[in-house]
C-alpha cells in the first residue's frame, strides 16, 4: 500500500527546494545586477578565476552546467564587454579557450566581496551546526539527480568531474 503521507512530504519537500532556489536567485540576481553585473556573469568570472589554465567554452559549460548555447551568448556579451577574450589553443589550434581580460578581473574583484556579503546574509539564518547539515543534506540530492539524470542522457553528466563539487570560490 502505498504511504500518502510521505508521499506528501516528499512532494512539500520538493517544492520548497525549488521554490526556495528560485527566491534565492532572483534576490540575487537583483543584488548583483546593482553592481552591473548578472548571475552567470559573475559565475563564469568565479570559474575562469580558479581554472589551472582558460577553459575551452564545452569545459566551461560543464562546470557551470550550461548549455554551450546558452553559455555562447553570456560570453559573447561579456566578449563584447571586455570581460573576457577568446584565444586559440597553442597545442590544438582548433580549440578555442576563454581567459578573463584585466577589467573583467577588475570587475570580479570589486564585486567579490559584496557577493560574499550576500551569501552570508542570506545563510545568516543558520548556525554553524546547520549549515552543515543542510549541505550535507544538499550535496546527497545532488549527487543522486546528477547520477539519475546521467542514467537517461549519453553524455554522461555522472563523469564529469567538476558536477559534484561545490563551488565554494565565490
Amino acid at each position: 500500500m502505498f504511504d500518502f503521507q510521505i508521499a506528501d512530504t516528499v512532494i512539500n519537500a520538493y517544492v520548497l527546494l525549488l521554490n526556495t532556489s528560485d527566491i534565492v536567485a532572483r534576490y540575487t540576481e537583483t543584488q548583483l545586477s546593482k553592481l552591473g553585473i548578472t548571475y552567470t556573469q559573475y559565475s563564469v568570472l568565479v570559474t575562469l578565476s580558479v581554472c589551472q589554465q582558460p577553459p575551452t567554452l564545452t569545459e566551461l559549460s560543464h562546470r557551470l552546467f550550461r548549455t554551450k548555447n546558452s553559455l555562447t551568448t553570456v560570453i559573447d556579451h561579456m566578449e563584447r564587454d571586455g570581460l573576457v577574450k577568446r584565444v586559440r589553443d597553442n597545442a590544438d589550434r582548433r580549440a578555442i579557450r576563454v581567459m578573463v581580460t584585466e577589467k573583467g578581473a577588475e570587475l570580479f574583484e570589486t564585486v567579490r566581496s559584496p557577493s560574499r556579503e550576500l551569501v552570508y546574509q542570506i545563510m545568516s539564518c543558520y548556525n554553524e551546526e546547520e549549515l552543515s547539515r543542510l549541505a550535507e543534506l544538499l550535496q546527497r540530492v545532488r549527487r543522486h539527480t546528477v547520477q539519475e539524470l546521467a542514467r537517461g542522457d549519453g553524455n554522461n553528466l555522472a563523469a564529469r568531474p567538476n558536477m559534484l563539487e561545490a563551488r565554494s570560490q565565490l
